[in-house]
């Protein structure tokens, strides 16, 4: 029994979510159910889970909004586009990769604007440049084709 739940905790802690939020939610109920279940049983983990799976959801929001407000500080432009699913621009990636917006964010943001670039080599450099990781630049050339 306890192998199980400590192989549940260690696969739980090992995933994540596409938001902050999720993500926190996920550890929280995680750590909370095994928790539970370790000190008092079924009973236990079930309220374990339900109360870590709340604060961690919580903390995970707070964070969520923590990079809405740097990025609302650092390029504005940025985020109104964003609130207004327009498509972003180059700058705006770099943008968000200088303001530590995750790589998953920021494709989920291409993804939901149906964003196509088809990026020249110079683009490439400049979003290298500009602290862009290679794993949004190959989504971003993977949109172009």
């Amino acid at each position: 029994m306890k192998k199980c739940i400590l192989i549940v905790l260690a696969l739980g802690l090992f995933t994540g979510c596409q938001t902050k939020t999720g993500t926190g939610a996920l550890a929280g109920g995680v750590l909370g159910a095994g928790t539970g279940a370790l000190i008092g049983g079924g009973k236990g983990a079930a309220i374990g889970g339900a109360v870590g799976a709340l604060s961690g959801g919580l903390i995970g929001a707070a964070l969520d909004d923590q990079d809405r407000k740097i990025m609302e500080e650092q390029s504005p432009r940025t985020v109104q586009r964003m609130d207004r699913q327009e498509p972003l621009t180059i700058n705006d990636i770099i943008k968000l990769a200088q303001g530590g917006v995750s790589d998953d964010t920021i494709i989920r943001y291409i993804d939901d604007t149906n964003t196509r670039y088809n990026l020249s080599e110079a683009q490439v450099d400049r979003l290298h440049k500009g602290g862009v990781s290679q794993r949004v630049i190959n989504y971003m050339i993977n949109t172009g084709r």
